[in-house]
């Protein structure tokens, strides 16, 4: 043990005497201060510890960055300073060499998780001059930072091993580094399904999902605790670091791992024997000449290209982006709305995601492989052949094309495949041909060549890495925050691909994207002139070398170089800046139309006119339009307008709009749906039905501007809409639909900084008015019924209608109170306070003379954030018991209070769970105590 602990004290020791590693740590402060500064104001209303529970949940991905590198450096740094002839002669077994080795690693890695802890606290007392709860700080740290740390160096280390050598550790820096772009960048990427739960690895979404349901009555500077999917989380994870670390600490010894090189020549000399004919390689030969020299380049690009795709990581990571351009075809993106039929441009689109894994991967490829002869040590002779820098440094840049070339093939083969695959045969082969080679393969030959450049400006091989890594994830995060802006001069990015329209292709960036692509093609090209003409033979260390290597290599074909690439820049910005006066404002649309023709109550016909792009949902809108038509004069008499004419219009203008006898619906909202799944369509008929009952309430009845005409604008569409939805879909699909209102309106709730407004009194708040007002409705109409509610609005309506200075939610709210009987009055309090509640099942006593079930409730009022003001529960609630189908078998409403919090029901022999609010309507922060399953 003593010589384990003195390995892992040298191998601390030896970090910490690192520059890297101070690059780290001041990387891993400001990500403490940046996640502070993010969460503190998304998460305003929360108390300290909450607060510093949400900050520790993740990682960072710098934490996780230096992590990884730190890691992968512990077990190669030996083979790269060739020292591994003494350190494995040393008195230790290769066990402790190993064990050693991790645990110093691990121990630098904590001390920079450290740094983040530092960062938080300074952004505390600096920014906001708020307590800071070091106790939540603290648990944080060892519950979820070092676990994640643990997770992050294990998974390292036994790449590292198995590959023997440090691009394990680059493996393992892709996934980190996607995983961290893909949950922090791109949210709706991923989906919130238990696999997807289990298979996360950080566990991010759920650390915080469960500091969001710690119990809203236990003390706020309160210990976390575990969700249940989260502590399995963490068992499947830790279990299997460990089991990998285990496996690759048995598979490590001295012999395994420094044999690597041996072996290598073994290989080699074979090959010679076998083969002399491949020994005729041109580069040793000292004959020039135009043929000639491209002769050797070519067969200098092939020897690199082969042995590129040979090694493991290239296989590895071609098995890791398909994986992943399968997941995003379809778990990972699956619409919460709706099913989406895999058309092309979705197909093509994964190449933004996967950009990301993609550049990362060339950028670390390119600098090992520049760097690949002094890796190995074979830097002396390989830089002492015959042979100019453009002949040695031309055949790497080429193998590294070559393989995004086959990147570039493997993603469109694999988006072929998913999409013949799920039996969708419409391809647009041309869309195919434009996005992955224009705005894919040559973007990412464009990463190559910046990754190349500053390869050669740090001199250094994992300085160039750190350095690559920073500017890439500098601009992909640039571009993700400006997605849908005029993000034009971003280099290696053409504008408008994230807003790829079917119906207008890309728009008022369509004119641009062309002569964008010659600008960084001109900055690349003087990328690469810099690259050819800085790097040096051999080792030049000092910069005054350097700079004078450079000057003196500065002759007339690199001054053409820059002269032809500075013009092309200095003409294309200006054809840019040109195009982008010259941009027009609208794009014309070629659409198809259908017509349907429907009774009014009044019997005249109302023209349901269908402009499209995509036909595939023509016909469910057509019957939606017509089932909400019909409803929509059940419930306001006739229909105001000749007809209705529904359009589908470009994404990136508006996701759905209205007018009178008009409706716009953007593309991505349902237009690619499904057709072959019917019943997971509702999502049409909610929109359709909501923007139809607009016709009367907004477009008809003009509600006067003041505060609330928000909810009549909004809330009482929303409402009919989705009632519409759970009596033609059942109410399961209702629950899911109001499920996703209340988690957008809590979460909109969370990143507003001012107070709310009761519903009565909001507008502009469309997290109040169609989240929490649909919400308050639902649970008025679960008490009182949806049809004494529905003829509420009606009446309303039709008063509001005659008298349009009546048109205001206090005329509503006057409304609600003439029709409510006495005894259920304190329904309207529902839309006029800001009320919560929390239900919790405590006891339930299943017997043979029926079934007891204990209620504990509170209900409060929040004048303002951070205050609470009970009131006496006085409500009726829903109450269901359920089989263990989870079909309701029985359902009343029971009426709880603090002195009777036992509610008795009859005998139910099938009853396998109870559930308090079964539609989740009411506003609770924790819904994990109102059932039980017995």
């Amino acid at each position: 043990m003593r010589l384990i602990l003195t390995i892992a004290r040298f191998e601390l020791a030896y970090h910490l005497r690192q520059p890297v590693v101070y690059l780290f740590a001041v990387l891993v402060f400001g990500q403490g201060i940046w996640y502070s500064s993010q969460l503190a104001a998304l998460y305003s209303y929360s108390d300290p510890a909450v607060t510093a529970y949400l900050i520790v949940a993740s990682l960072g991905v710098m934490l996780a960055v230096a992590s990884v590198l730190l890691a992968g450096q512990s077990l190669t740094k030996d083979l790269d300073y060739k020292t591994t002839a003494y350190l494995f002669s040393l008195p230790i077994t290769s066990r402790m060499h190993f064990a050693g080795r991790f645990m110093g690693t691990y121990g630098a890695v904590l001390l920079l998780a450290m740094c983040y802890l530092l960062g938080i606290g300074f952004h505390s007392v600096a920014f906001t001059q708020a307590p800071t709860s070091w106790l939540a700080l603290a648990d944080g740290f060892v519950r979820l930072i070092a676990q994640n740390c643990f997770i992050a160096v294990s998974l390292t280390f036994s790449l590292t091993v198995f590959l023997r050598s440090i691009r394990g550790a680059y493996i393992s820096l892709f996934l980190v580094v996607l995983y961290f772009l893909l949950t922090e960048s791109s949210h709706n990427l991923m989906a919130d399904s238990d696999l997807w739960k289990l298979l996360d690895p950080f566990g991010v979404d759920m650390a915080r999902e469960s500091v969001a349901n710690m119990p809203f009555s236990d003390d706020p500077g309160g210990w976390l605790s575990y969700s249940d999917m989260f502590f399995i989380n963490r068992l499947l994870w830790l279990g299997l670091s460990f089991g990998l670390l285990a496996y690759a600490e048995g598979r490590f010894s001295f012999e395994f791992f420094a044999s690597t090189q041996a072996r290598k020549s073994v290989r080699l000399d074979k090959s010679i024997t076998e083969r002399p004919a491949s020994l005729q390689l041109p580069s040793v030969q000292p004959r020039f000449g135009g043929w000639l020299s491209w002769k050797t380049t070519w067969r200098l690009t092939k020897l690199e290209f082969l042995n590129l795709i040979r090694q493991p990581i290239f296989s590895i990571s071609v098995g890791l982006l398909v994986l992943l351009a399968i997941l995003l075809a379809t778990v990972l993106s699956i619409n919460p709305d709706f099913p989406e039929l895999p058309v092309t441009s979705r197909m093509t689109a994964l190449r933004l995601p996967l950009g990301i894994f993609i550049g990362l991967f060339l950028l670390v490829m390119t600098s090992e492989l520049i760097f690949n002869e002094r890796t190995t040590g074979f830097w002396p002779i390989y830089d002492a052949l015959p042979q100019p820098n453009a002949i040695l440094l031309l055949a790497k840049l080429l193998a590294v094309v070559g393989v995004a070339a086959l990147l570039t093939i493997v993603l469109f083969l694999t988006s072929v495949g998913i999409q013949l695959g799920s039996g969708f045969r419409e391809i647009d082969w041309w869309r195919y041909t434009a996005d992955l080679l224009t705005d894919g393969f040559l973007r990412y030959c464009q990463l190559i060549a910046l990754g190349a450049l500053v390869a050669t400006l740090t001199n250094n091989r994992i300085a160039s890495h750190v350095v690559n890594l920073l500017i890439f994830s500098t601009l992909t995060f640039l571009y993700q925050i400006n997605s849908h802006g005029q993000t034009v001069l971003l280099y290696s990015f053409l504008p408008g691909s994230a807003t790829y329209s079917d119906l207008i292709d890309f728009g008022v960036n369509a004119p641009l994207r062309t002569i964008v692509q010659f600008v960084w093609w001109g900055v690349a090209g003087v990328f690469l002139t810099s690259f050819f003409l800085t790097w040096n033979r051999g080792v030049v260390s000092g910069l005054t070398e350097r700079v004078g290597h450079w000057r003196s290599q500065f002759r007339w074909p690199y001054q053409v170089a820059f002269l032809v690439f500075g013009t092309l820049f200095g003409l294309s910005v200006w054809q840019t800046h040109q195009r982008l006066r010259a941009v027009p404002a609208t794009q014309t649309i070629q659409y198809k139309s259908q017509t349907l023709a429907i009774q009014s109550v009044t019997g005249k016909p109302i023209a349901i006119r269908i402009h499209h792009h995509h036909p595939y949902q023509v016909q469910h809108i057509l019957r939606a339009t017509e089932r909400a038509l019909h409803r929509g004069e059940q419930l306001f008499g006739a229909y105001p307008y000749a007809d209705l004419q529904i359009s589908e219009i470009p994404v990136g203008i508006a996701d759905v709009s209205s007018a009178p006898g008009q409706i716009l619906i953007s593309e991505k909202q349902g237009w690619i749906a499904d057709d072959r799944q019917p019943d997971k369509l509702d999502h049409i008929d909610y929109l359709i039905g909501r923007e139809v009952f607009k016709q009367w309430l907004v477009h008809q009845l003009k509600p006067t501007t003041k505060p609330g005409d928000g909810f009549i604008k909004q809330g009482l569409a929303e409402y009919l809409a989705l009632q519409s939805v759970g009596q033609q879909y059942g109410q399961e699909r209702l629950q899911q639909r109001l499920a996703q209102r209340a988690t957008w309106y809590t979460q909109s709730r969370q990143r507003s900084n001012k107070p709310e407004l009761p519903i009565l009194q909001s507008s502009g708040n469309d997290a109040v008015e169609r989240g929490r007002a649909v919400l308050a409705l639902t649970s008025i109409e679960q008490v009182w019924g949806a049809k004494p509610l529905s003829f509420t609005i009606s009446q309303f309506y039709q008063k509001a209608i005659q008298q349009p200075t009546s048109a205001t939610a206090v005329a509503f709210a006057s409304e609600l109170t003439r029709q409510l009987p006495d005894s259920l009055d304190y329904l309207k309090s529902y839309l006029s306070d800001q009320l919560w509640f929390d239900f919790k099942v405590g006891r339930v006593a299943n017997l043979s003379n029926g079934l007891t079930v204990e209620i504990i409730t509170a209900k409060w009022r929040e004048p303002s954030k951070g205050q609470r003001q009970s009131i006496p529960m006085n409500d009726y609630v829903p109450l269901a018991v359920l089989d263990q189908d989870n079909r309701v078998i029985y359902s009343q409403l029971a009426y709880p209070n603090p002195d009777e919090r036992f509610v008795s029901l009859p005998p139910l022999p099938n009853a396998r769970k109870v559930i308090i609010d079964p539609l989740g309507t009411w506003i609770e922060p924790n819904k994990r105590d109102n059932y039980k399953i017995f």
